[in-house]
């Protein structure tokens, strides 16, 4: 029965992310593409820390390994985004069942959480959210429990987490204090080293900002920095509202679902979870308040707590379906309903999520046709999806990054001889450039392709005396 509901689970969630992609979604932003070039970046240069930025390095570990198995690019990564997914509603399938839900709440659990909306984007996206968020779910579902095995496991779930992802620390610290609670109460030392590994990594991490960085707190200075740098931060009021706003309302109909649920099962195997949770937010709201917070759509860091809200979800269904068999067709409908009003609503209110598309397709060209590089111009951030779908970061590179910390460099599009000055740095390689330059670049070098948005711009052939 339980491999049968989790292979179940797990095809459910598959068709939801080839749903999705099949429905045009491709990423929430361009950090998607940022972090493929960075783990591209990494198959070619192993590091310890692949981004050498704030961005935690689990999940380039996770993708480079994908990459030496499926091969560089964004199908892979896509591959690698989706099995991920698969994964993280079959953790939350197990983590439902040590909550106390029967085989029809954990199933229904795993399925809605597979469902909504923002889970559904996530869990087809080349970021780590919907793998971290099932992990921390995972962890605080073995405080329920008292053997040590689940509680090394949670341990291990956490720690993975807290590679990944920055919430996952509030959850972390949680995990450790409920568990050395534990085993005070059983004065017994056996749990402690569960407590210690939850631990371990935001040790090592404030460890390597110390001895790398120069600086312990190095991630939330950049990030706080790049959020300084984007122009005058929103008024405290509307800081202060950013977390309850995207909690609530960039799912809303999770919390309708939430009424049918007995107040009993908070306090019971799910107070510690709920508990840990408010912690979490008590962390994003001073990220927000400080700075530090998400620089765009804020409710992705909310998804550990969503996926808590779905198992509760599930476990009432679970035992509507126990105890009133005559009915369970009407209880069946909850969760359905939940997640269709879900994708109506979003129907009316769609999250900015970027088309590159145009940007994918002629760096997938470049590939093609082999480039020995690439010198990428692109109004925005696109140039990272120009880079991941090319497949080789090393030798491909923007003429503007638009880091808003760094002064702007010279237009090198300002004449025809400011182009060749620039291109001079890299005569071998290839442009990709905006419709906006493709005239003055065209004059400089020999256009292969012309699209709408871009140009691909070889090397003009040298003349011979």
């Amino acid at each position: 029965m339980k491999l049968a509901s989790a292979l179940g689970v797990g095809a459910s969630k598959l068709l939801v992310s080839l749903a999705v992609l099949a429905a045009g979604f491709r990423a929430v932003s361009d950090d998607d593409y940022a972090r493929v070039v960075i783990a591209e970046r990494f198959v070619e240069l192993p590091r310890l820390d692949p981004s050498g930025t704030s961005w935690l390095p689990l999940p380039f570990w996770v993708y480079g390994a994908g990459f030496r198995l499926l091969g560089v690019g964004l199908g892979a990564a896509r591959v690698t985004a989706v099995l991920l997914g698969v994964g993280a509603v079959l953790l939350l399938l197990a983590a439902a069942r040590k909550l106390g839900a029967g085989n029809v709440g954990a199933v229904t659990a795993a399925l809605v959480a597979a469902f909504f909306p923002w889970s559904a984007w996530l869990g087809a996206a080349t970021v780590p959210e919907a793998p971290a968020a099932a992990l921390m779910v995972y962890a605080l579902s073995t405080l329920a429990t008292a053997t040590q095995r689940d509680r090394a496991l949670g341990a291990v779930a956490v720690a993975a987490a807290c590679f990944c992802r920055y919430e996952a620390w509030p959850v972390a610290l949680g995990f450790a204090a409920f568990t050395a609670y534990d085993a005070a109460r059983a004065r017994s030392a056996r749990l402690l080293p569960a407590a210690a590994l939850a631990l371990a990594p935001i040790v090592l991490w404030l460890l390597h900002g110390t001895f790398v960085h120069g600086d312990t707190i190095f991630f939330w200075k950049r990030v706080a920095g790049y959020r300084h740098a984007l122009g005058e931060s929103p008024p405290l009021v509307e800081r202060l509202g950013a977390v309850p706003r995207s909690l609530f309302a960039e799912e809303p109909e999770l919390w309708l679902g939430l009424a049918f649920v007995r107040p009993s099962l908070w306090r019971s195997r799910y107070f510690r979870p709920a508990l840990v949770s408010a912690l979490l937010l008590a962390f994003l709201a001073a990220g927000e308040l400080s700075g530090g917070g998400p620089t765009h759509h804020a409710g992705r860091a909310a998804l550990p707590i969503w996926y808590l809200v779905t198992l509760a979800l599930g476990h009432a269904v679970g035992e509507r379906w126990d105890a009133r068999a005559a009915g369970r067709a009407v209880w069946l409908a909850l969760p359905a309903g939940v997640v269709t009003v879900g994708w109506l609503f979003r129907a009316l209110v769609r999250p900015g999520f970027p088309d590159r598309d145009p940007a994918v397709r002629v760096g997938t060209e470049a590939r093609t046709r082999g480039a020995p590089g690439l010198l990428i111009d692109t109004p925005d951030y696109s140039y990272f999806a120009v880079t991941a779908a090319f497949g080789r970061p090393t030798a491909a590179e923007p003429f503007d990054d638009h880091d808003p910390r760094r002064p702007r460099p010279p237009d090198a599009f300002a004449s025809e001889d400011a182009l060749r000055a620039r291109w001079a740095a890299r005569p071998d390689a290839w442009l990709v450039v905006s419709r906006l330059h493709a005239d003055t670049a065209s004059r400089v070098g020999r256009v292969l392709l012309k699209t709408p948005e871009f140009a691909l711009v070889a090397p003009a052939p040298k003349t011979s005396l």
